[in-house]
């Protein structure tokens, strides 16, 4: 019975480890971010020439965006706003390479918050404050096709 307790303890001691060690390594890494292609941005109602947004994976909170050569992180839940270095976003064919946690420690100064979901799109407003700018984005839903598979039970006809 000692010995099988010995074994658990030393497991349970290695996995911690194991753990703690790969938070540690996730961390130092850049994170892939994808652009999402549908969506739409505007600053004080006019166009911007050059402009992206982009995601990790499947997620849309946080969002980084592209205005000409300034990168902004923005966290939608915590309505913040940072401004990232250029320098440490790098560029791959599809995607930019950025590790999350590099971005300064307070945000910039922000009002005028407004995150609304509708059907169609997914709209954040929110206004820099010293530049009196007022950013608009647009981010479409996803479209949902799974019943338009003509595999699907419900794409069968009954006779």
């Amino acid at each position: 019975m000692r010995r099988l307790l010995k074994k658990l303890t030393l497991l349970a001691a290695f996995g911690a480890v194991c753990v703690s060690s790969g938070g540690t390594f996730a961390k130092d890494k850049p994170a892939p971010w994808k652009i999402i292609d549908d969506a739409l941005f505007r600053v004080n109602d006019a166009p911007v020439k050059e402009w992206g947004v982009y995601q990790t994976g499947k997620k849309r909170d946080p969002l980084l965006l592209q205005m000409n050569n300034r990168f902004l992180l923005i966290k939608i839940h915590d309505r913040q706003l940072f401004e990232v270095d250029p320098t440490k976003v790098q560029r791959k064919s599809d995607e930019l390479l950025w590790d999350p946690s590099e971005h300064p420690s307070q945000p910039l100064a922000t009002s005028d918050w407004d995150a609304n979901d509708t059907e169609a799109v997914f709209r954040i407003r929110a206004k820099i404050s010293a530049e009196d700018r007022l950013l608009d984005i647009e981010l479409p839903h996803p479209l949902d096709l799974s019943g338009m598979s003509p595999h699907s039970p419900s794409a069968t006809r009954h006779r």
